[in-house]
Order: structure tokens, then C-alpha cells, then sequence
């Protein structure tokens, strides 16, 4: 028997797509078809992982040219935070995790994480009442991308002071220390 495909979920990348908002003529919308993404067609209701993380280089890369990798991906982050909470499952989450504090938000973020796609495996340590460690099965890939959609996810519940780092990369696996 055979693991199932690991796929993004088509919201996901509609989230993607509003970050781009003003970018997607020209050149990126070229580079995005020739990844699968062909935005003259409605959106598929997953994509390929590989396909996922060629579309989030090619944002990062178009969004801050300027900017480092790292930079760039965690800029990316940013936004696509607040682009996904634009969208009709991201409101649904926002209206979650505001009412849940930081600390429950932290302790639900595989659950969290789940909802965009069907590989991410995260495992949520509570070091102290406001210090926390997340291990991110596949978080090594974009590590700085995965970090900031932590981060900015968790400041949506109003929390103050949050620091978030990238602690280690093992592999594909990534970890994160969140405190405040």
C-alpha cells in the first residue's frame, strides 16, 4: 500500500494567491504556470508539496528580491498570514485562535496546521507558562516561512512581547522557540 500524496489544500494556496494580489501579471504568473499553477483555471483542490514549495520560493523571491532567503521567506510569512485569515476558512481559524489566548493557540497549532495540508506533523513542548518549543516535521524546508506563520498567527490573539527563532534544522524537521 502506498503513503498517500502529500498535498497543500487549495485554500492554502488561495491564501498564497491574495499575499501576490498585484503581482500575478507578467512574470510570476509565467513562472507560476510553469510549476502547475495556472491561474486562467480555478484552483485545484490540492496541490503537490514540491509544487507548494516552488510556489512559495517564486513569492518570496517576487515579493523581496532584495531581501536575503531567510528575509524573504519570513516576510512572506507575514503576509500570508494576514492574507489567509482574508479568506473564508482563515476568518473561521482568526475568530479560533483570538478566543483561545496564545497558549492554547501554541498547544492547538498541529491542529491548526493540519488544516492547510496532510503532512505537517508538529509536536508542541510547553517549557515554561509563556516559553515554548514547536518541532515542525517538515518546518526545515522554508523554516523562516514556517516560523513567521506561527509567529503572526499567535500574535493575532493579542498577545504582547512574542519573540519567535528558528532553534535547528535537522533534516527536513525544524524547531521553533515562541515565548513572551
Amino acid at each position: 500500500m502506498r503513503p498517500p500524496e502529500k498535498v497543500v489544500f487549495g485554500h492554502t494556496v488561495e491564501g498564497l494567491l491574495v499575499t501576490l494580489e498585484g503581482h500575478l501579471e507578467g512574470p510570476l504568473r509565467t513562472r507560476l504556470k510553469a510549476v502547475g499553477l495556472d491561474l486562467d483555471q480555478k484552483l485545484a483542490p490540492a496541490y503537490p508539496r514540491d509544487q507548494w514549495h516552488q510556489m512559495l520560493l517564486l513569492g518570496a523571491q517576487e515579493l523581496f528580491p532584495h531581501h536575503s532567503v531567510a528575509q524573504a521567506h519570513w516576510h512572506l510569512g507575514q503576509r500570508f498570514v494576514t492574507a489567509y485569515f482574508a479568506t473564508r476558512i482563515g476568518r473561521a481559524l482568526q475568530g479560533v485562535v483570538k478566543f483561545l489566548g496564545p497558549a492554547r493557540t501554541l498547544e492547538r497549532t498541529a491542529r491548526n496546521m493540519a488544516s492547510g495540508n496532510n503532512y505537517l506533523h508538529v509536536d508542541v513542548e510547553r517549557l515554561a507558562a509563556t516559553d515554548y518549543r514547536l518541532r515542525v516535521s517538515e518546518g526545515g524546508i522554508h523554516p523562516e516561512f514556517i516560523g513567521a506563520l506561527c509567529h503572526f498567527g499567535t500574535l493575532t490573539t493579542g498577545v504582547q512581547g512574542l519573540t519567535t527563532v528558528v532553534e535547528g534544522r535537522e533534516g527536513p524537521a525544524a524547531t521553533y522557540r515562541m515565548r513572551w
